[in-house]
């Protein structure tokens, strides 16, 4: 479809070093187009500013943006520590769910959540479970990865939580997000 297209980089540094740097962040070139697959380099073509939150406050990052000079669309480039359309870090909201998840439910009722909100965590909570089958093919597909099937959901969320921390949440995120355009926290509608 049309729309810039998201591409992660792990820049190597932490958040509050990224918005200290501004414009002047170490950007990556972006040799292909991820839209019609030329190998023209794309062009700089300015920033836009987004907002990420972690229990520290609130950051104002700028994101560097590219064009391909064949087909014209736009790619951006994410540092590895958010998730796209996403306000929290992905940190935050890895966290804060597999607390949940791990987290027996006598105990859950009585936890104060102060960030994020218990809105905020049962939103990814439930997405994450709603996206648990499209991660059990993906992963068998992708990495050979075979998931639990008989166990109750919560239970193989964190089972699948801590597969994936195993093998590195960051690289299994933007694997998923470059070729499947998708990751565990995403809105299904959104692939």
């Amino acid at each position: 479809g049309g729309g810039s297209v998201i591409q992660f980089h792990d820049f190597g540094i932490d958040i509050q070093t990224y918005t200290d740097r501004g414009k002047g962040n170490d950007f990556p070139d972006v040799n292909q187009c991820p839209h019609c697959s030329s190998r023209r380099p794309l062009h700089r073509h300015g920033y836009y500013q987004r907002y990420a939150l972690t229990a520290e406050g609130e950051y104002h990052l700028w994101i560097a943006r590219y064009r391909c000079q064949e087909c014209r669309k736009t790619v951006s480039v994410l540092p590895s520590f958010l998730l796209p359309y996403v306000q929290y870090t992905r940190s935050v909201i890895w966290q804060a769910v597999k607390a949940w998840f791990e987290t027996p439910r006598q105990g859950a009722k009585t936890k104060q959540v102060v960030f994020p909100t218990k809105e905020v965590i049962l939103f990814y909570v439930r997405r994450f479970l709603r996206n648990l089958s499209r991660l059990h093919h993906a992963a068998a597909r992708r990495w050979g990865i075979i998931g639990p099937v008989g166990n109750a959901r919560t239970e193989r969320a964190v089972w699948w939580m801590q597969t994936l921390e195993g093998r590195g949440v960051g690289s299994i995120i933007q694997d998923l997000w470059t070729n499947e355009r998708w990751h565990p926290f995403a809105d299904q509608i959104a692939s």
